[in-house]
């Protein structure tokens, strides 16, 4: 039978060198994962009019958009989006969709009001919506359903 091998600075080097590789693999590996699920730019607001079913001013900005369960449309399929529109350009939003005047529910300590859309339907959806309005834009927090 033979003793165990004598620890050397070599083959430390090497156990130690195996190490970083493995740690490096899974710093890289998170990372990875991380990347993946940043998710990619925001959709267009033509997309995200398509799969709502509502119209919007041509100065609104998509700020997030769920459209995943809008990918093949059936009833009951969902959406949610954040879309801020100019604060010129929200009546017309109302007006466009037939949407019913916002409640103001009250105002945060940094001074922006809050509120909600009524919740509503038309032919092809129902919406509810969340709003924030500041000096120069309204935030709609929006979920749509498909009936």
């Amino acid at each position: 039978m033979k003793p165990p091998p004598q620890p050397t600075v070599r083959r430390a080097m090497i156990a130690a060198v195996w190490l970083v590789c493995v740690f490096g693999g899974l710093l890289a590996a998170v990372w990875g994962v991380a990347w993946a699920l940043e998710g990619g730019p925001e959709p267009s607001i033509a997309t995200v009019a398509q799969a709502t079913h509502l119209s919007y001013p041509e100065s609104t900005e998509v700020a997030e958009a769920d459209l995943t369960q809008m990918d093949s449309p059936t009833p009951g399929d969902r959406a949610e989006v954040t879309v801020e529109i100019p604060s010129e350009d929200f009546d017309d939003f109302l007006a466009d969709n037939a949407m019913d005047a916002p409640l103001v529910a009250g105002v945060s300590p940094g001074g922006t009001a809050t509120g909600t859309l009524p919740a509503g339907c038309t032919a092809e959806i129902c919406y509810a919506a969340n709003i924030v309005v500041e000096s120069e834009t309204v935030t709609v927090e929006l979920t749509v359903t498909l009936i």
